[in-house]
């Protein structure tokens, strides 16, 4: 009784054709059984009933008495708190959607805005280190364009890797560098938050764009990313063929490397190593907990 009071029933349920007085309460909508046909109890079901004021789980089961229908237990769950939670999270996983997409939409313009700007430099340095801002916003703008179109806060980080191994190569160098640089990558990251996904994005970019600039020359040849996940562990190998470190490297002097430097180990709580390769080239290897 208090159940069907929540929908709206007015007098008393006793002696009266429950599938007449329901039909009478819920909103139209068109089902395969409707609402009178599945309380007449002739088969074991389960249905669901609202209007505006509330929802109520049904579950038919029929009763016989010497093989002939004599009538149905009607086992009733007031579930309106539970669809009102439900709709509730629904409406903020689309406004969190919503609010990606126009992040996505906002960082896109400051990119566009910063390669106009760059076009009107006569300063090569200056419009080079436009053409980086350019990137940076550009991987982050990827991130939530990816959170835009999923239903969680997590990521298939894959994706991302993937488009960046081929957009950054293609900026950085053009067709020509996008030819002479093959990229590779080796295991999975799997699904990341988004608070990792960003800044491990913009790590990528700086190594990829790093490797486009200084690691080769007009040969060319592979840049690989190696993946090993495991649980919330990953370590990530970044490892290129071209000329190797100089004798004075210092990732301090490069802008670029600092901003790695910075976000793996400041935002990230990671670990960061730039190794030699032997033969020649450099790997940088990043260890991280997700």
């Amino acid at each position: 009784m208090s159940a069907y009071r929540r929908l709206g029933l007015v007098g008393d349920l006793v002696g009266t054709p429950l599938g007449d007085v329901t039909t009478g309460l819920v909103d139209r909508r068109p089902t395969d059984r409707s609402v009178r046909g599945v309380l007449r109890g002739d088969g074991d079901s389960e249905t669901e009933i609202e209007n505006a004021k509330a929802s109520l789980l049904l579950r038919i089961i029929p009763l016989r008495s010497a093989g002939r229908r004599s009538g149905a237990l009607i086992l009733l769950r007031d579930v309106t708190e539970l669809r009102l939670r439900e709709r509730e999270l629904v409406s903020k996983e689309a406004t969190i959607r919503e609010i990606h997409h126009r992040v996505k939409n906002n960082l896109q313009t400051v990119a566009a805005l910063l390669r106009l700007q760059g076009r009107r430099m006569e300063n090569p340095e200056a419009r080079a280190a436009l053409e980086e801002a350019v990137r940076r916003v550009g991987s982050i703008a990827l991130v939530h364009e990816t959170l835009s179109q999923s239903f969680t806060d997590f990521v298939d980080f894959d994706e991302i890797a993937d488009r960046l191994l081929r957009t950054v190569l293609d900026v950085s160098g053009g067709p020509a560098a996008a030819n002479r640089i093959q990229p590779d990558r080796f295991g999975s990251f799997g699904m990341l938050p988004g608070e990792v996904a960003t800044p491990l994005a913009m790590v990528l970019t700086e190594l990829i764009q790093n490797a486009a600039e200084h690691a080769y020359g007009e040969e060319g040849g592979t840049l690989s990313m190696a993946v090993n996940r495991i649980r919330d562990r990953i370590r990530l190998r970044v490892s290129d063929e071209g000329v190797g470190l100089p004798d004075d490297f210092d990732p301090a002097a490069s802008l670029g490397l600092s901003i790695v430097t910075t976000l793996v180990e400041g935002e990230l709580g990671g670990t960061l190593e730039f190794e030699r390769r032997t033969g020649g080239g450099t790997t940088v290897a990043i260890t991280l907990s997700v």
